[in-house]
C-alpha cells in the first residue's frame, strides 16, 4: 500500500499549513480561552474554512461536496492538529457528514448535506449514552420517553443535532433531535467543548436507518480523522521542543547536545512515525479495504493516543520550568491530547477490541 502523497494531496497539505499559519496563530487559539471571545474567534475561522470547502471534503459531489476520501481527509486533519483548530470541522464535516452519507435517506442527504458542505449549517452527532461506554452494542432504546447522549461535540453551536440510537437488536436509527436540552460537560480542552444532549422521543425525527456495523464504521472513520489530528499535534510539539533545546543553553552548551535529551526527542520521533504510519494505513483501508477498517482504526487510535500524550508530556519536561507556565503553549497541546485520548474509546478499549478481533480475548 502506497502512502506517498499525490500532487493534489501535497497541494492540500501545503495550502492548509499556510492558511492555518496565517489565520489561526496561537494568539487566535488563545482567544478561545476567554469565554466572551471564544465564539467569535472560532466563528471567524469557520467561515474561512468553509470558503475553502473543507466541511464538504467527505460529502459526495451529488450533494455539493468535494467527494474526496479518508486519505485526503487525513492529510488535512494532520495539519489541523498542528494548529489545534476548534472542533466544529470534526463534528460537522467529519462526524455528521459521514453519518448522513452512510445512513441518511436520500431526502435527508439532499436537505442537509449541501448546507453542511458549504459551511452554512453546523451539525453534530450524539452517539454515546450515560451507561453505554464506547461499545455500540451497549446503546439502548430511549427510556422514559427521553433519549440522552453524552460527549456530543460542539452541540451548543450546532444548527443540526443528530442522534445515532439503537432501536432494538442490530438496528440503529439516525434522527434529528428537535428542541433538545443541552448541558455543558466542561471538557478539559475548552477549545473543544462537549455537551450532554437530551431530547424527548416524540421530538426525534427519523432520517435514516442502518445496523450497528454501520454505526461502528461511522465511529471508526471519525476515530481515524481524530487520530490524524493527534499525530499532527504531536508533530508540532516535537518541532517546538527540538527548536527549544537547540537554543536553550546550560553549562555553556545547548541542552540539545546532552544525550539524555536527545534520547527523549528520539523517542518522540519514533512514536510519531508509528502514529503517522498507523493513521495513513487506516485511512487507506477505509478507502480501499473496508473489511480491515475496524482493526486498522483501533490500531491508529491506540497508537495516536499513546503518541500524542507522551509527546506533550515529554515536550513540557524538556522545556524545563518554562514548560509549566501559562505563557508557554505546550499545555494547550497536552490538554487537547488528554481530551482526545478518551474520545471514541481510550487505549485500553481499542487494544481490547484488537485482541478480540484476533481471537485473543
Amino acid at each position: 500500500m502506497d502512502f506517498s502523497l499525490n500532487d493534489e494531496q501535497i497541494l492540500l497539505r501545503d495550502s492548509a499549513r499556510a492558511f492555518l499559519r496565517e489565520e489561526w496563530p496561537v494568539a487566535e487559539l488563545r482567544r478561545m480561552l476567554d469565554a466572551d471571545d471564544g465564539i467569535s474567534a472560532a466563528g471567524a475561522l469557520w467561515s474561512k474554512m468553509a470558503d475553502l470547502g473543507w466541511p464538504g471534503l467527505l460529502v459526495s459531489e451529488d450533494n455539493e461536496g468535494l467527494g474526496l476520501g479518508m486519505f485526503d481527509l487525513a492529510v488535512l486533519m494532520e495539519e489541523a492538529g498542528r494548529h489545534l483548530i476548534p472542533g466544529t470541522l470534526h463534528a460537522s464535516g467529519v462526524l455528521a457528514a459521514t453519518a448522513l452519507e452512510t445512513l441518511g435517506s436520500h431526502a435527508a442527504q439532499q436537505r442537509y448535506l449541501p448546507d453542511i458542505a458549504g459551511g452554512a449549517l453546523k451539525a453534530t452527532v450524539g452517539i454515546y449514552e450515560p451507561d453505554s461506554g464506547w461499545t455500540p452494542m451497549m446503546l439502548q432504546p430511549p427510556s422514559n420517553g427521553t433519549a440522552t447522549k453524552r460527549y456530543v461535540p460542539d452541540a451548543a453551536e450546532a444548527g443540526l443535532i443528530l442522534f445515532l440510537g439503537r432501536t432494538g437488536g442490530n438496528a440503529v436509527r439516525l434522527s434529528v433531535a428537535r428542541e433538545a436540552e443541552i448541558a455543558n460537560l466542561h471538557s478539559m480542552d475548552v477549545t473543544r467543548p462537549l455537551y450532554q444532549v437530551s431530547c424527548r422521543e416524540e421530538n426525534l425525527e427519523p432520517v435514516g436507518d442502518g445496523t450497528l456495523g454501520d454505526l461502528q464504521a461511522i465511529v471508526d472513520k471519525a476515530s481515524i480523522a481524530l487520530s490524524a489530528e493527534m499525530a499532527g499535534s504531536a508533530a508540532r510539539v516535537l518541532e517546538t521542543t527540538v527548536d527549544y533545546v537547540k537554543s536553550r543553553k546550560q553549562f555553556g552548551r545547548a541542552v540539545g547536545t546532552f544525550q539524555a535529551v536527545q534520547h527523549k526527542a528520539a523517542d518522540m520521533l519514533i512514536g510519531l512515525e508509528k502514529a503517522l504510519t498507523a493513521v495513513y494505513y487506516a485511512a487507506a483501508a477505509a478507502d480501499e479495504l473496508p473489511d480491515q477498517l475496524a482493526e486498522a482504526a483501533s490500531i491508529a487510535k491506540a497508537t495516536a493516543n499513546a503518541t500524542s500524550v507522551h509527546a506533550s508530556q515529554t515536550g513540557i519536561q524538556l522545556h524545563g520550568g518554562l514548560g509549566f507556565t501559562w505563557e508557554q503553549d505546550l499545555h494547550l497541546y497536552l490538554k487537547r491530547a488528554k481530551a482526545c485520548e478518551f474520545t471514541y474509546g481510550d487505549t485500553k478499549w481499542h487494544l481490547d477490541r484488537i485482541a478480540h478481533g484476533l481471537g485473543l480475548s
